[in-house]
């Protein structure tokens, strides 16, 4: 339960940061429960779709084709659950009348967290900002960067500023960030995606082709080893000379 003071313009703030908190959990609580159920609904579709198929009227009863076309709604109900649940999870830092905040997600293509990462606000030059520490991305994605009027000022409203996203695979600036600028005691949101490559190449994702080139290499490896067991055993089983 919310801890709710009451002591009128004494206690309104925190009472409203309790208030807010408390709705917050039960969102990611429900959103847990409702995904897990799901999930779950899904194996006894699938399930009972595999019984109709087993039937006399086997993959073409249309019943059968219906129940998994529902299996593949609730998985992607599913993922935006998931998205759901790491919003939920966000927590925006409080800002003043006058401070700046600059937030946002750095996200896959299907909008889920890309990892843990860093994220710096550089110039059109591609210069770090100068007096702006880079900030951690949490788990569902989220940064923030709280900013002084005097930060702000230096910055210039003027100048065009973008960010540079990096791990310890590398770093760039994402294809879809799109230059903008700041004003004090205003609040700019955005969503960062990164593609299929750069989430590779920054070693967020697991790349597709090597994962090929290793299993074709380990099944080239297997193949090659037969040949020379078969030798082996015609070895063992070729009789031996007379004397």
């Amino acid at each position: 339960m919310p801890l709710i003071i009451n002591r009128g313009n004494a206690s309104f703030k925190s009472d409203v940061e309790n208030l807010f908190e408390a709705g917050q959990e039960r969102r990611s609580e429900a959103l847990a429960l409702t995904r897990e159920m799901m999930l779950s609904a899904r194996v006894l579709v699938l399930a009972e779709a595999h019984r109709l198929e087993a039937g006399d009227a086997g993959q073409l009863d249309p019943r059968a084709a219906r129940l998994r076309a529902a299996g593949d709604l609730m998985v992607r109900r599913s993922a935006a659950l998931e998205v759901e649940q790491q919003i939920a999870a966000i927590r925006t830092p409080p800002v003043t009348k006058t401070e700046t905040l600059l937030q946002g997600r750095v996200t896959d293509e299907s909008a889920k967290a890309a990892g843990r990462v860093t994220v710096t606000l550089i110039d059109e030059k591609g210069t770090p900002v100068a007096g702006i520490e880079p900030v951690e991305a949490d788990d569902a994605g989220y940064y923030a960067f709280v900013l002084q009027p005097q930060q702000v000022e230096a910055i210039g409203a003027t100048r065009q500023l973008t960010l540079l996203v990096g791990t310890q695979g590398g770093k760039l600036v994402p294809a879809a960030a799109t230059p903008f600028t700041l004003a004090s005691g205003k609040i700019r949101v955005g969503e960062t995606r990164l593609q299929t490559a750069e989430l590779e190449k920054l070693q967020l994702r697991m790349v597709a082709k090597s994962v090929m080139r290793v299993g074709k290499t380990a099944a080239a490896k297997t193949a090659a080893k037969k040949p020379a067991a078969k030798n082996v055993a015609a070895k063992k089983a070729a009789p031996k000379p007379k004397r």
